[in-house]
């Protein structure tokens, strides 16, 4: 809330004297011009800019550094995002799971272009991180449910990350760790910058000082470089292009058997846009995003046999805005993606080897309008067309907020569509899309700096890809419902900023392998995050702690009747991290996850807990920055 005050006086006086008629004259004539004093007084005049966000499911912003600080993170982005409500932990790969839905069902858009990969590639039972730097966004903010229909191919969240627009100042910034080396830099120019950065990942010393449960042959292997130009055409038009390769090998011992599992994996991410904002209220944008990987595994499943996957995908969006009154703003455009899909699996000479190329065209169209000053709605569709099941979809959606004092109250409902996973695909190509339509209310306080916030939610799931026979059908169906609760506060102790994140989930599915309505293998019951930041300026230190408790993950006990019927042990993961900053350009970072060493458990497969690679994880870091910038800012852009 912004406040201006304004106060004035304004006064006009003028006055005419009587005219005195000459004595020689023989008529006289007096005209007498009177204008009364006018003095108008403006009272205290408030301004308040209220900005009333879309009536869906996002949490508070979250700043690069924010994210980064979060007790245990590790400096992962996805990690740091589970202590947020909605989210669920898995942590044997580290995916982010909202609402009950699989990791599949959440989507990252980066400058609101998609991401077809966004994490690195592990081995069995290891999380995987973020492929990006969390230092080249501008803010991060989750929509885990109700997102906006601009947002296609996501049945239960979305995460859009902004880049940033301008980097006007020259830096250098370097970077070591227990885990490997980076670098980066931006150099600006008139019109914009050029940012760079590299990064080499190594865990053969890791390895060595923390062993976990991978018996490595060879460790760990990242490499990656990454670039992104901003230009400014004009006062008006921004283009951005964005370029990330990355390359992840290993080797390790698994199973009974002893078996090698090799992995090695080319990525690459390429991202174009274009936002210009036109005379007479219209905005528009043009985007372009490519995405490719390639990974090869021998020894995926048995001795000797071997993996190769090869995915692609184009994303092409256009879309326009503008604002014909001040209480409306209308929005519209059009995107398309084309994807590929190759999986072949060997074993001696003998191959099997399916492929898929789906097609999306969609279009979409949405009106905010505030109907009063306090109450906003927002109308929206989205019509798609899929190839190869020759069907069309049409997705509505509904949203109201209303700003009843510092309260604001939402609610939205709308349907959302997503194509089968591409192994699915490849079996029966004429999958029709999934189906799962949202009921979202919620009430949110913000103030002084407080929040508060509560919301309820229901998903229904039609047409979920079920396993029969040899293929897929689209009979599968389901139903995800639950509570969220978020507390934050920065302002009752000076220097401490705490939250409180609890989520109440009940899934229930019947789709891929799971023959009967049953609770899936990933989703919990109870989850809950306290997490604290305390600053010490006198030691120029932050200290980081977070407390994750979530209610144990179901497996099918044989002994029992039912499917799902067990629960293992609830999972429990105290981690504590530190930031010392000895001078503005100079930071460390170290943090442990797990420091009470609780051995969790996230599932059980024929009698075996699932566990994850290591039970604890350690991670220690310098970074330095070479210009101007402060600390926080070393990294990447």
């Amino acid at each position: 809330m912004r406040r201006m005050w304004m106060t004035g006086m304004m006064a006009v006086c003028c006055w005419a004297c009587p005219m005195e008629a000459d004595a020689q004259a023989v008529v006289a004539d007096t005209v007498y011009l009177r204008l009364n004093i006018d003095s108008v007084g403006l009272e205290e005049v408030v301004v308040e800019g209220r900005k009333t966000p879309p009536a869906n499911s996002r949490w508070s912003d979250m700043h690069p550094v924010e994210l980064v600080t979060v007790g245990g993170a590790n400096g992962d982005l996805y990690k740091a995002l589970q202590t947020l409500p909605g989210t669920q932990v898995q942590g044997e790969s580290g995916r982010l799971l909202v609402r009950g839905g699989s990791s599949e069902e959440t989507q990252t858009f980066i400058d609101g272009m998609h991401v077809l990969n966004p994490y690195t590639s592990t081995g069995p039972d290891t999380p995987a991180r973020s492929r990006y730097s969390t230092f080249m966004f501008s803010g991060i903010n989750l929509a885990s449910g109700g997102a906006p229909l601009e947002y296609g191919q996501a049945l239960s969240a979305v995460l859009p990350l902004e880049t940033k627009d301008s980097s006007p100042v020259n830096k250098l910034g370097l970077n070591a760790s227990v885990v490997g080396v980076g670098g980066g830099g931006t150099r600006a120019f008139g019109k914009g910058s050029l940012s760079v950065d590299l990064n080499c990942q190594h865990l053969g010393l890791y390895d060595r000082l923390f062993p976990g449960r991978r018996d490595f042959e060879e460790p760990y292997r990242l490499l990656s470089g990454a670039a992104q130009l901003r230009l400014a055409t004009g006062e008006a038009t921004l283009l951005k292009l964005y370029a990330q390769y990355d390359r992840t090998d290993f080797s390790s011992y698994e199973g009974g058997d002893r078996r090698l599992f090799a992995l090695g994996e080319d990525n690459v991410y390429l991202n174009a846009t274009c936002r210009r904002r036109a005379a007479g209220r219209w905005e528009w944008f043009a985007g372009a995003a490519y995405s490719r990987y390639t990974r090869q595994v021998a020894g995926a499943v048995l001795v000797g046999d071997r993996w190769l996957e090869r995915r692609q995908e184009l994303h092409l969006k256009a879309k326009a805005a503008v604002r014909p009154l001040a209480v409306l703003r209308l929005e519209g455009g059009v995107e398309g993606y084309l994807r590929r899909y190759e999986g072949t699996y060997g074993y001696g000479e003998a191959e099997h080897r399916s492929r898929t190329s789906p097609r999306i065209a969609a279009a979409f169209l949405s009106a905010s309008c505030f109907l009063t000053e306090r109450l906003k709605a927002e109308l929206s569709f989205r019509g798609e067309y899929t190839l190869p099941a020759r069907r069309p979809e049409l997705s509505p959606r509904l949203a109201l907020g209303y700003l009843w004092g510092e309260l604001l109250l939402s609610a939205s409902a709308g349907r959302y569509t997503q194509l089968p996973a591409d192994t699915c695909l490849s079996r029966t190509p004429r999958l029709r899309s999934e189906v799962c339509v949202q009921y979202n209310a919620g009430i949110r306080y913000a103030r002084g700096g407080r929040f508060y916030k509560a919301e309820c939610y229901y998903k229904d799931y039609t047409r979920l890809a079920l396993a029969d026979g040899e293929g897929f059908n689209s009979g599968g169906y389901g139903y995800s419902k639950g509570i969220d609760l978020f507390f934050r506060d920065e302002a009752t102790v000076r220097n401490l900023t705490y939250q409180l994140a609890y989520t109440y989930n009940l899934a229930r599915r019947k789709y891929g392998a799971y023959a009967e309505l049953t609770t899936p293998q990933y989703a919990t019951r109870h989850h809950l995050a306290v997490v604290l930041k305390y600053s010490i300026p006198a030691l120029r230190t932050i200290v980081g702690l977070t407390d994750t408790y979530t209610s144990g993950r179901p497996y099918h006990n044989p002994g029992l009747p039912g499917l799902m019927n067990d629960e293992v042990k609830p999972y429990n993961s105290l981690d504590l991290g530190l930031t010392f900053i000895p001078c503005k350009k100079v930071i460390v970072h170290a943090s442990v996850t797990n420091i009470l060493g609780r051995r969790n458990e996230f599932g059980r497969v024929d009698g075996r807990p699932v566990l994850a690679s290591d039970d604890r994880t350690f991670y220690v870091g310098i970074f330095v920055t070479l210009g101007r910038k402060a600390a926080y800012d070393v990294s990447n852009f």
